[in-house]
């Protein structure tokens, strides 16, 4: 003790105190034992968002968040140590944080937010992680589901529709054979090929719509599917009529895959989906005429979920199929006629996958809008036959904007309703 009291006389006991502060994480996974000795800065953790739902009752919405590390573990704090707001347009919004004791480091989050984008700030102990977004989309769980407006100036028989950004929109026009370019922004219209339209391309009936990832336009044609370009200039031409591989018999929807990049085409009167390579190259196609599982009857529309799983519309066959990306059946839902969960010629297609993961079918038999879960689970229908607000005369294609909108081509109404 002695000795003890010789060594520790030297010591300043003041300079053992910390002067910066710094982020050290304890990893308590025996598994990652090897990081011992790392030290990880909680600026390189992201915040993650998770399950979205509405919660009617309180007429507010709920979703998960939760902070990961590099290694994709997730950090575990008190509420206490954490702070989470949510803004739009500057102007933050009250919420509430709370938390389970079956999901150590996932948070639960909950406020009255409007439509749209939203920015997410979270900050750990005094350290802001980067910012992260959430959409809020549209409701379909209102009592009253009215649009929040409609575009029908110069449109003649809408049938496909596709969003650049949130402010641009573009609509495949049947009746005048062109495609219509909105720019929401600065009401402007723009029409590539039929009368008067800029660049050098023309259409013979356009339906689907669908934009590549290097923003070039893919529109199916008679008999054939263009790739042009923003100002209407043809990029490449691919099919002709017949029942080959690259022949087409007045294809419909199109949709490409977020994970293959490769472009699914319902081929309507083969009554198969074709899929295509990016540079339009044939790849393979599945399905036949029949009413048996992985046969179609007449398909027209294709959307594709942020896993690859491809719903087609069966339209004479008044059903939903899912399939894997190789074209193997998965599942179907829906069943001819009015009711709650029927179908009456199910046109267009679109999946929330922003948000909800909502699937939502328009029925030309019945005009109006189906809503079902992705397993096919039915939520709720909403429209009607008629010119009115609330109504649809043929809707046709779907689509539903990263903002959280939902756009609607009410082709006999020539309108586009915008909810």
């Amino acid at each position: 003790m002695e000795r003890m009291s010789e060594v520790t006389a030297g010591i300043n006991v003041e300079e053992l105190h910390p002067k910066e502060k710094a982020d050290l994480v304890l990893i308590k996974d025996v598994k990652s034992l090897h990081h011992i000795g790392d030290v990880i800065s909680l600026t390189q953790y992201k915040t993650k968002i998770g399950y979205f739902e509405w919660l009617l009752k309180q007429k507010s919405v709920s979703f998960s968040l939760s902070v990961e590390a590099p290694d994709s573990s997730l950090l575990s704090i008190s509420l206490s140590s954490l702070r989470c707001s949510v803004a739009k347009d500057d102007q933050p919004i009250h919420t509430t944080v709370t938390t389970t004791s079956t999901d150590p480091g996932v948070y639960r989050i909950q406020c009255i937010p409007s439509r749209g984008i939203h920015t997410v700030k979270v900050q750990v102990y005094d350290v802001h992680l980067e910012d992260t977004s959430l959409v809020v989309p549209f409701n379909p769980y209102l009592n009253d589901i009215t649009p929040v407006y409609f575009v029908n100036k110069l449109l003649r028989c809408p049938y496909g529709v596709a969003i650049i950004d949130d402010n641009h929109v573009m609509i495949t026009e049947w009746d005048s054979q062109c495609v219509t370019i909105i720019d929401k922004e600065r009401n402007e219209v723009k029409l590539l090929g039929g009368e008067g339209g800029s660049g050098d391309v023309k259409f013979s009936s356009p339906r689907g719509v669908a934009i590549t990832p290097d923003k070039f336009i893919l529109v199916s044609d008679n008999h054939r599917i263009q790739k042009i370009s923003m100002d209407g200039h043809r990029i490449t031409l691919a099919g002709e009529e017949g029942s080959g591989p690259l022949q087409f018999r007045y294809p419909a929807g199109i949709a490409i895959s977020p994970v293959t990049g490769q472009i699914y085409v319902a081929d309507r009167y083969n009554d198969r989906i074709q899929v295509l390579n990016p540079d339009l190259s044939f790849s393979y196609f599945f399905g036949s005429e029949g009413s048996a599982n992985g046969q179609f009857k007449s398909p027209h529309g294709i959307a594709i979920d942020s896993q690859g799983l491809v719903y087609v519309t069966d339209t004479y066959s008044h059903r939903i199929q899912m399939f894997f990306p190789d074209g193997n059946f998965v599942g179907e839902f829906g069943t001819k006629g009015f009711g709650p969960g029927q179908l009456n010629e199910p046109l267009g297609i679109a999946i929330d996958t922003a948000a909800t993961g909502l699937v939502y079918v328009s029925e030309r038999g019945n005009n109006r809008i189906s809503i079902f879960t992705s397993d096919g689970v039915f939520l709720r229908y909403f429209g009607r036959k008629g010119r009115g607000i609330d109504q649809f005369c043929n809707p046709c294609q779907l689509a539903i904007s990263k903002d959280g909108f939902l756009y609607v081509c009410d082709y006999a109404n020539c309108r586009l309703v915008v909810y």
